[in-house]
């Protein structure tokens, strides 16, 4: 049997835990640590790390990721689970959280090329800033739109996707007090000549938020005064690849940087 004469997939996923850069109070690189970046042929990745501490900025006590790509035997379909985990984090005393799960379950079909994407598992274990619990509202059926159905098109170009990422970004340019630069940030998404001029679309599987306390929030941003600015389950498509990133954190005053926790990230394509 010649296997090259069947169609074939070629896998993609990368997941990172934690990592970023700090510019102030001193500059140094955040290393991706625990990632996992799965072969071209499929297979079984993982990796773990018991603890890490950037004193005073951030610590967390456990970091881990696993990604799988399979054939689904019942279906023929290829199959990706990527996962990535941070356990009892702390941002500077200020952000803490047991646990951040980033989850993408993406199965492209047999025939076709969109696949579906599922968020399963995805969540925010007692969040908290400042001493307030937050509780995220998640949307994890943002990217369910044909009724369980593969899609048809690329979810840059499937109109039941677009009205809900446009809806979110009106609700976060249009939002009283809204600062410049977030309207900039997201805003644009609600122009169709600005999402071809870019090529993908970001929005957010957090639909609202609770309990921000004495910060600021809009959508899925919480602005917290001598910190700075954290963004929470942003997705990022584009037309083949899913990304997806439980926390982002731009800092100032305190400290000045960036850091991310929880990310997935996965694509693959059928040939022929």
């Amino acid at each position: 049997m010649n296997a090259s004469t069947t169609r074939q997939f070629y896998y993609h996923s990368d997941a990172s835990p934690l990592g970023g850069r700090l510019t102030h109070p001193f500059e140094t690189i955040i290393s991706t640590a625990a990632s996992s970046s799965l072969a071209q042929a499929g297979g079984l990745v993982s990796s773990s790390l018991d603890s890490y501490r950037l004193d005073p900025i951030v610590s967390v006590e456990r970091a881990y990721s696993h990604i799988s790509g399979a054939v689904d035997k019942a279906t023929g379909n290829w199959t990706t689970l990527t996962t990535a985990v941070v356990e009892n984090l702390n941002v500077l005393e200020v952000v803490t959280a047991d646990r951040i799960v980033s989850r993408l379950a993406v199965e492209h079909p047999l025939v076709g090329y969109t696949p579906k994407v599922s968020f399963i598992g995805v969540q925010f274990i007692n969040l908290r800033i400042n001493g307030h619990t937050i509780h995220p509202k998640l949307n994890l059926d943002i990217l369910n739109v044909d009724g369980g159905r593969f899609p048809d098109r690329p979810f840059t170009r499937n109109e039941n996707f677009l009205q809900k990422a446009t809806a979110q970004s009106r609700r976060i340019a249009e939002a009283k007090d809204a600062p410049e630069w977030l309207k900039a940030r997201y805003g644009w998404v609600q122009s169709a000549e600005e999402r071809e001029k870019r090529g993908y679309v970001l929005c957010s599987l957090v639909e609202e938020l609770q309990g921000v306390g004495d910060a600021s929030s809009i959508g899925h941003v919480i602005s917290v005064p001598d910190l700075g600015n954290i963004f929470l389950g942003e997705l990022t498509l584009d037309h083949n690849s899913y990304k997806l990133t439980m926390m982002r954190i731009e800092m100032g005053c305190i400290a000045t940087g960036d850091l991310s926790f929880g990310t997935a990230d996965s694509n693959g394509v059928g040939v022929p």
